[in-house]
């Protein structure tokens, strides 16, 4: 195990950028960068995984589980833009004074959605959205009102956690990631322990989340300080918000939609006649699913920042169609065998109705994995070359998609929505892939290719 003392760079983020558009990178590079990732993002569904099974064993806990379902895919989706906090760091943490500078614009985005957050979260516009466009109960909405004020204080944690990452991903330090969330899971046990103390349902589990991220945050900045210290403290001019705004606003709407889906699925769900069954256990599947498939979304940071010439290009395709291989065989062999019945029943505490109903849905998820790596790559790549608008456009074909499906729930009110919302899921990526992959192939066999061929020799 190395030492747990964070190495000092011995060279700036500009240099070693400089050094890899000398070279080609290898498979071992792919490798080395993304694994870590891996463990910090499987650890972080594992975390909202063990939040479910907490709930799935309190009193109630279809209405508990629906309330941290709606609460969760609502708040998420507002503020998902802290998610694309992390690729603007990438590419635009050149100095200390940059980070200044950055949250400047973190606060700019985040800001108005997290007052939205608020209004929902104390005032009848809450009501009206988790009663009446999601459907849930009076109970359900009195929790998930609770529950999204929790959600709501995550949001600067998010911000300054955004920034440590990218210092440690410019850097290649990426196995102190995989640490900081090792703390995140340790600690969410913990305060699973005392928080139920205090508060009640949903709102425990919310809270608890929280409590994780700043947990691993402050290990992140312990780790990423010594990265920090090295950059020097003023690189020259600042980059523009005008132009941070339009790297950065397809993201946006890419990362909205990513959790907009999930919404959006939750939507037609609380149409179906036994909605808080249908949402509660499309919850736990998709969650499930997560758990094994979110390390794919780490494609996206691995190919934004090793992606420099057509031969990276290459190794990076060929490393996702070996990493799109594990995944959905890995996935397949445990839904698609008895060890499904032992996580839903044993580890989950599925019972009854709620066990036999999320079955199907969790037998045909592993489908996901199989559009869900390309995508990701592929917004890696357009991140990588600053060509981003493609994105929020493959973007809104996902959440079409997802309308298309969902509204078959409007004329089948006894459809199992669990499996709705996980056939939705999957076609949502398979569209964003096909947008994607045509915009790189046009590009591609055009006369401006997004990367350079490497340097000979």
């Amino acid at each position: 195990m190395p030492s747990m003392v964070p190495p000092d760079p011995s060279s700036s983020p500009q240099a070693a950028e400089h050094a890899r558009t000398l070279r080609a990178i290898a498979l071992v590079d792919a490798a080395t960068f993304f694994f870590p990732l891996i463990f910090m993002t499987g650890l972080n569904m594992i975390s909202k995984s063990i939040i479910h099974a907490f709930l799935a064993r309190l009193t109630d806990p279809e209405l508990t589980l629906a309330a941290f379902s709606i609460s969760f895919a609502f708040y998420y989706t507002l503020t998902s833009s802290t998610e694309v906090n992390t690729l603007l760091s990438i590419s635009y943490l050149r100095d200390q004074r940059s980070v200044r500078h950055l949250l400047g614009f973190f606060c700019l985005i985040v800001g108005p959605p997290v007052l939205l957050t608020q209004a929902v979260a104390w005032t009848p516009l809450g009501a009206w959205i988790y009663g009446g466009i999601f459907g849930g109960s009076p109970a359900v909405v009195a929790q998930a009102q609770l529950a999204t004020f929790y959600f709501s204080l995550s949001a600067p944690v998010l911000m300054f956690r955004a920034l440590a990452f990218a210092l440690i991903m410019i850097n290649r330090r990426t196995i102190w990631i995989t640490f900081s969330t090792l703390l995140r899971l340790l600690s969410l046990g913990v305060s699973l322990v005392l928080l139920p103390r205090v508060l009640q349902g949903a709102a425990a589990g919310a809270a608890a989340l929280v409590s994780c991220m700043v947990v691993e945050t402050g290990f992140a900045w312990w780790a990423a300080w010594g990265f920090l210290r090295r950059l020097p403290v003023d690189a020259g001019e600042r980059v523009r918000y005008g132009e941070m705004w339009r790297f950065a606003w397809p993201l946006m709407v890419s990362q909205s939609t990513e959790m907009g889906v999930v919404m959006t699925i939750n939507i037609f769900l609380g149409r179906l006649a036994r909605a808080e069954l249908a949402l509660a256990s499309f919850g736990v599947v998709q969650g499930l699913a997560n758990v094994l498939l979110s390390p794919l979304r780490n494609l996206v940071q691995t190919a934004q920042t090793l992606a420099r010439t057509t031969s990276d290009v290459r190794v990076l395709l060929r490393f996702t169609t070996w990493l799109v291989v594990g995944f959905t065989g890995g996935i397949a062999a445990v839904f698609l065998t008895p060890l499904r019945h032992v996580v839903l029943a044993d580890v989950m505490g599925l019972r009854g109705d709620l066990l036999h109903y999320a079955e199907p849905a969790m037998m045909i998820s592993f489908v996901v994995a199989v559009f869900w790596g390309y995508a990701a790559l592929f917004r890696g790549l357009l991140a990588s070359a600053r060509r981003t608008r493609t994105v929020a456009v493959s973007a809104l074909s996902r959440l079409a998609m997802v309308v298309l499906i969902g509204s078959s729930t409007l004329f089948l009110a006894h459809v199992n929505g669990a499996v709705v919302g996980i056939v939705a899921w999957a076609a949502a990526f398979a569209a964003e892939t096909a947008v994607l992959g045509w915009r790189l192939a046009s590009r591609r066999a055009g006369q401006a290719p997004l990367f350079p061929e490497p340097p000979a020799g």
